[in-house]
């Protein structure tokens, strides 16, 4: 599975998208046309069984049909008053006059409908009331009256039909000719093959029919050697269903009842030969479904490659650029995600050109600052011995003023410049703050106070070059020096409070507003000031170091620094 998706992942982002729609659309395309089969199979199986259903009632009609004459025959026989006289009178001597009427009126009737009805083969009434053949159709009865087809027959009111010993009869009770008493049993026996020879005209070989009573004795089957059993019968008599199992053998189950004669009709086809012809079925599914994924399959093409093509043009770009032409126009009349993408892409190229003309720019001025650099080791060396020669010479004048002016100067160009590194000491830096104050204090005529505290712990720890002295000078510049009355006192001290070391500057000048303090971090001036001390703090340590502003309006004023203990020097 992971190899799979693997595989796919490597694909092309086209191959993709076109794998990814032919699987979602073929899936249900493919799962609709299976259902649609399905369905028209279903319904033309429905439609067969159908058509079956309708030709077995034909068929039981059609036997109905043929039974309904006889039976119309029997009915108009066990009315007949003159049977009712020849069946239910005691003879004697009038036994001749009853046997010319016999002759004269029923025998007649009887053979003529025998002739046209080719079904019946024989009929015969058994009298209970002769002991002797009258004629040639009525018998005593005496020879069949314990059989059980004539109690059934005197016992109902219906036509009765049989199927005993090989022979398919129907039989009923005779009444006298008030109908208060059973006088005998007309019996009518059918052809058997002449009544059923048409049954087997248009249906399949494998079909077969069965009729059965309703106590499911078979009555007619077409089974041949595939006889069924007594309890098979009994089964097909108790289920509703349509379909069954018997002996192994599966079947299409239709039934018709028999009015006339309350006979059941059971056609029998087999599921394997009841075979519904669905080619036209699957050609129309797999036409439909073929064309259905060949306009489907052209609209994918199509909305791949729409989606497709912007991104291998941006990728192309992105080639252009990657080789260094940063001066390629970069352009989308899309607003979808790859348009703003390729905004966004246009954007960075943009960007990224102007921080390399930027550093272009850089490069120049690094080189004029490493002229400047050089320029800066030969200027400090003659600094330096012009500020010694001044100090000798002001020995030489006995002037200490002009000699302490002079090495102050110098400690506090030695301190600043810093052999040109980044950082220092907290103690360099506190002498460079002293050298500085030294020259201030003799310019003011030592009209200030100086009070220094620093922790002794603290002095060897590294800080930033020249972060002191711009704070002190605008505290002597903008605080002392502007105060209206009293003696300036100027404090700086120097903690570690946990891994911070904190720098303080604080005067009891003239104090600030909150606005003249937001200004102090925003006015860009010249040389080094709060805000340049700031931002070199937060560029080398991070933001959470820098320069806080603490102000009373003419009260004090108190300068803030932090910087991480960065190890010893």
């Amino acid at each position: 599975m992971n190899e799979a998706l693997e595989f796919f992942r490597n694909w092309k982002l086209r191959k993709k998208l076109i794998a990814s729609y032919l699987i979602l659309i073929i899936i249900p395309i493919v799962a609709l046309g299976m259902y649609s089969y399905n369905t028209a199979e279903n319904y033309l199986q429905e439609q067969a069984r159908l058509g079956l259903n309708n030709t077995v009632e034909q068929m039981a009609l059609h036997i109905d049909e043929k039974m309904s004459q006889p039976r119309n025959f029997m009915d108009f026989m066990v009315f007949n008053p003159t049977v009712k006289k020849v069946t239910g009178y005691e003879w004697g001597d009038d036994i001749l006059r009853y046997t010319k009427e016999l002759n004269d009126n029923i025998e007649p009737t009887i053979w003529y409908y025998i002739y046209i009805n080719q079904e019946i083969s024989d009929i015969a009434f058994y009298s209970e009331f002769t002991a002797k053949q009258i004629g040639n159709f009525v018998y005593p009865s005496a020879s069949v009256k314990n059989s059980n087809w004539y109690r059934a027959a005197k016992a109902s009111n219906k036509t009765l039909w049989r199927y005993e010993n090989g022979t398919l009869f129907a039989v009923r009770k005779i009444l006298n000719y008030d109908n208060t008493m059973f006088t005998g049993v007309v019996y009518l026996k059918l052809n058997y093959e002449k009544l059923f020879e048409k049954r087997k005209a248009g249906r399949t070989p494998q079909e077969r029919i069965l009729i059965a009573d309703k106590s499911g004795h078979t009555i007619y089957t077409e089974l041949g050697t595939d006889q069924f059993r007594e309890e098979d019968l009994l089964r097909i008599r108790d289920t509703d269903q349509d379909q069954i199992s018997i002996r192994g053998q599966s079947y299409i189950l239709s039934r018709a009842d028999l009015r006339n004669t309350e006979w059941t009709l059971y056609d029998f086809t087999p599921v394997k030969g009841f075979i519904v012809n669905t080619s036209s079925i699957i050609k129309a599914t797999f036409s439909i479904v073929l064309a259905c994924l060949l306009i489907l399959v052209l609209f994918i093409w199509l909305f791949s490659r729409t989606l497709v093509r912007p991104i291998y043009t941006l990728k192309r770009k992105i080639n252009i650029v990657e080789n260094g032409d940063f001066d390629i126009p970069i352009v989308s009349s899309s607003k979808d995600e790859i348009g703003e993408l390729t905004e966004s892409f246009a954007r960075m190229v943009y960007r990224v050109k102007r921080l390399i003309q930027e550093l272009d720019q850089a490069r120049v001025m690094e080189k004029e600052a490493e002229l400047k650099a050089l320029q800066a080791q030969i200027n400090p060396h003659f600094l330096y011995n012009s500020l010694s020669t001044i100090n000798w010479k002001a020995i030489q004048i006995d002037s200490p003023e002009i000699s302490k002016i002079a090495n102050s100067l110098s400690r506090f160009y030695r301190t600043s410049l810093n052999k040109g590194m980044r950082i220092t000491s907290v103690q360099e830096e506190i002498a460079n703050v002293k050298a500085y104050l030294d020259i201030q204090l003799i310019m003011h005529n030592h009209e200030f106070e100086v009070d220094f505290d620093v922790e002794e712990e603290a002095k060897p720890y590294g800080t930033l070059n020249f972060i002191l002295q711009p704070i002190v000078e605008n505290a002597v510049i903008h605080g002392i020096d502007e105060k209206e009355s009293g003696r300036g006192v100027l404090t700086i001290s120097v903690t570690i409070d946990s891994d911070t070391i904190r720098f303080v500057v604080m005067d009891n000048g003239k104090g600030m507003t909150q606005d003249e303090i937001e200004q102090l971090y925003k006015v860009v001036g010249g040389g080094y000031g709060l805000r340049n001390v700031h931002e070199r703090i937060r560029l080398y340590y991070g933001e959470a170091y820098g320069v806080k502003v603490e102000s009373e309006l003419g009260d004090y004023t108190k300068v803030i620094i932090e910087i991480p203990v960065d190890g010893y020097l």
